[in-house]
């Protein structure tokens, strides 16, 4: 359907569904809606609830709309307190990009509009807050959200296994008592900042109001994907000992640290490359054999021995696994990272150690790409609906 098709016949219905407003028509521009004393008008009221009409957007209008303008409200002042705005050009760009869902330039977008009533500020207003609530969110959270590369691996191999992943956790759940809202939020900061196992638990013994409390909120395994959706991507990203930022649950305020995080019921795919390591040496050197038994830990560990045996070699290699020859790629399927099998034959004594195995299949690099943003951006979001949850619960609103 063309823009001029859609709007013209979403404002058939739009006539009726406006027309109680024609007593307010009397004082557009008196104030609706007070957000910490900004007002939202009747005029911005009425213009957004036709343009959601207008485009169709899902929900009830005359609903959605004062509650977007409100969580605009908020979300401008959160940018204007750390000083961010949005260019002209940016703005235009991505009201052009908006238009183009109709397959249209943006001033016929705007043209069609506005022969049905809707200011061409309507949609401007409307852009340009997802703008600025999005930069909001990166300065805010971007490094907290960033996606290390094991987390993408992790991603990927389960989404090519079926594997399951688990985490433990402990929980401090603390009330909002009425007056005392301020006081528990500042404590919730402050004990996101702890990343000793130990003292959280204290903490949880001390500050939280969930049963846990009395095991120091330790919970035992769960899957991840029981979560919660908001929790689910937040704790993710976490590495053992981070704790989340607090989250707003009805009546009260939660955080969460990460004890453990493991992988179940996981099918290992075979591995497109190995990184391994072969180690040969005189089997009449018992004294340097049975002290590499005792004490290689880790492949890393063998350059030093070689550096002090010019007689000994050492060949480390990162290939294919159809590459490698038969009885040596047997002999590294069984072996995990970091473990190894020493073999004697005649003369010499031979050790062959796994250093590592590609965890990524098949996958193209655009792949991982979508994988990595994709995890940022659930990180990011979950942020953003938390902190949004905060300011909403902190704003004072006022309906005239």
């Amino acid at each position: 359907m063309n823009i001029k098709t859609l709007i013209r016949s979403s404002l058939i219905a739009l006539g009726l569904t406006l027309a109680p407003l024609g007593v307010a028509a009397q004082n557009l521009f008196s104030a609706a809606i007070l957000v910490n004393d900004q007002a939202i008008t009747n005029y911005e009221l009425n213009q957004r609830t036709m343009f959601l009409e207008a485009l169709r957007f899902p929900g009830v209008p005359d609903e959605l709309a004062p509650k977007q303008l409100i969580e605009e409200r908020l979300k401008k002042a959160a940018a204007d307190q750390l000083g961010i705005r949005v260019s002209a050009e940016e703005l235009q760009f991505e009201l052009e990009s908006f238009a183009q869902r109709f397959n249209v330039a943006f001033d016929e977008f705007a043209a069609e509009l506005e022969r049905v009533g809707i200011s061409v500020d309507t949609p401007r207003a409307f852009i340009a807050n997802q703008l600025l609530w999005r930069d909001v969110i990166r300065a805010r959270f971007g490094a907290q959200a960033n996606v290390d590369e094991a987390q993408v691996e992790r991603s990927a191999n389960a989404e090519k296994s079926g594997s399951s992943i688990e985490v433990l956790l402990t929980e401090i759940i603390m009330a909002m008592q009425p007056g005392q809202e301020q006081e528990v939020r500042e404590r919730a900061r402050e004990l996101s900042k702890i990343r000793s196992f130990d003292a959280f638990s204290d903490a949880a013994r001390e500050f939280s109001d969930a049963p846990t409390r009395e095991f120091g909120g330790r919970v035992t395994w769960q899957k991840l994907d029981t979560l919660p959706g908001v929790l689910q991507p937040l704790i993710f990203g976490l590495a053992p000992g981070e704790v989340t930022d607090p989250l707003s649950i009805p009546n009260a305020l939660a955080l969460f640290q990460l004890r453990g995080i493991r992988e179940t019921a996981y099918r290992r795919p075979l591995p497109d490359s190995v990184d391994y390591l072969r180690y040969a040496l005189p089997s009449s050197e018992l004294e340097n054999i049975n002290a590499i038994r005792a004490n290689i830990n880790h492949c890393d560990d063998l350059y030093g021995w070689a550096k002090g045996n010019p007689n000994h070699v050492l060949k480390r290699e990162t290939v294919k696994r159809a590459e490698i020859d038969g009885p040596t790629r047997n002999i590294l399927t069984n072996l995990d990272e970091n473990e190894y099998v020493i073999a004697t034959q005649g003369p010499t004594t031979r050790l062959i150690i796994m250093c590592s195995r590609s965890q990524i299949l098949d996958l193209e690099e655009q792949d991982l790409a979508q994988i990595r943003d994709g995890l940022l951006n659930q990180r990011l979001g979950s942020y953003a609906d938390s902190y949004l949850e905060n300011l909403r619960d902190d704003a004072r609103i006022v309906y005239k």
